[in-house]
């Protein structure tokens, strides 16, 4: 398995540990990961979809996914250079599909408001079912 698939993995258990310990119905999540500047996790916040659809929020234990989602942002980061700022991850129980995109500079990218909360929702939902 790559570097690559091996961290994704490592963050997926992470949140799945997560979840499961708040006895949670789901299907797909995912958590958008802010990250400070020397690569810890500062805070976290997501979704998790049950089998119809229907979102629950969650803001998985930071304790669960500190460890493989600094060393893969420092495995992304050229030298010299910063690192993501967020990283939305994704993953589908049933499939064990995984995705990740990543924020370099904007901070709000992915900032859940109660305007935008909806909108966030719909646009944070995987497909990853398929």
């Amino acid at each position: 398995m790559s570097d690559n698939l091996n961290f994704m993995q490592a963050i997926a258990e992470g949140v799945a540990r997560s979840l499961n310990a708040e006895s949670i119905e789901w299907e797909e999540f995912s958590v958008v990961v802010e990250v400070d500047d020397q690569g810890y996790v500062s805070g976290t916040y997501g979704y998790a979809y049950t089998t119809a659809g229907d979102p629950n929020a969650i803001a998985p234990d930071i304790d669960d996914i500190e460890d493989a989602v600094r060393a893969y942002w420092e495995w992304l980061r050229p030298s010299n250079d910063k690192g993501f700022i967020k990283m939305p991850f994704q993953a589908n129980r049933h499939t064990r599909k995984v995705n990740a995109d990543f924020e370099y500079e904007n901070s709000a990218r992915w900032a859940v408001t109660p305007a935008n909360v909806d909108d966030i929702t719909s646009l944070l939902r995987p497909n990853l079912n398929v």
